[in-house]
């Protein structure tokens, strides 16, 4: 893939501030939240409460929030571009759409990894500090969020580019992209059938998995493939109707 080409998608993500603006808001959610779930932990435990929790699972644990910050900024990398007609100019440059498309790809990919690391970086301090005894970790539980958190934002932006692709449009992409990662979840989660409660369990919350290194419903190999194929599938589609559709 060209380098160029992913070169320009970078400077075009960051020339615009609404973009870059979700992605700082993204990772202040994260650490401020933290802080607070780190405060709760702490105030609850004194009670007599078991709320032991290391510090990075719970920073990991706002992503539910902060996550809609990032999904906002991968959904407008692309459709931006076709609200303000600049899509055009963007297959001139770049005639061959899939190059197009891989770039966009690579580089939401990217952002989100390093976005994901970040926030679990810099609010595992604040969380620790907050949550005291209560919040205490090891290396293993660091890195394992970490990764966890790298992992699930950069397939999470490229399952939502996949959406935004199908969609074309800023607000239905968002609306979209919140069903399988919130709003499913919550609702289908409080519905006691077994077959559901299985279908919640594969939706991209999986991701959780990764972060905590729990067993049940599946470890994180099994978690690891659910968020591989919703990223592959929706970005397949959306290839198919970049490809097929006219700009």
């Amino acid at each position: 893939m060209p380098a160029p080409a992913i070169a320009a998608e970078r400077i075009k993500f960051f020339s615009l501030r609404p973009l870059t603006w979700m992605l700082w808001l993204g990772i202040i959610c994260m650490v401020g939240t933290a802080w607070q779930l780190g405060a709760s932990a702490k105030a609850s435990g004194d009670n007599g409460f078991d709320t032991y929790t290391p510090a990075p699972e719970l920073v990991f644990s706002t992503l539910q929030l902060a996550q809609l910050f990032f999904a906002t900024a991968a959904a407008l990398c692309l459709t931006t571009e076709y609200s303000s007609g600049t899509i055009t100019s963007s297959l001139q440059a770049v005639p061959r759409r899939g190059v197009l498309y891989a770039a966009k790809a690579v580089f939401l990919f990217v952002t989100g990894t390093v976005m994901g690391i970040v926030g679990v970086g810099l609010g595992t301090v604040p969380a620790a500090l907050s949550a005291g005894e209560y919040g205490l970790f090891d290396a293993v539980d660091l890195i394992r969020a970490l990764a966890g958190a790298g992992v699930y934002l950069g397939l999470m932006m490229l399952t939502v580019l996949g959406i935004a692709a199908l969609c074309r449009n800023s607000a239905g992409t968002i609306v979209a992209a919140l069903a399988p990662l919130i709003g499913m979840p919550q609702l289908l989660g409080l519905v006691n059938v077994q077959w559901i409660s299985t279908a919640v369990d594969h939706l991209p919350t999986a991701a959780t998995v990764l972060a905590t290194g729990a067993t049940e419903p599946y470890g994180s190999a099994v978690a690891l493939g659910v968020l591989l194929l919703w990223a592959a599938g929706l970005l397949v589609a959306g290839w198919v109707s970049l490809k097929y559709r006219d700009a």
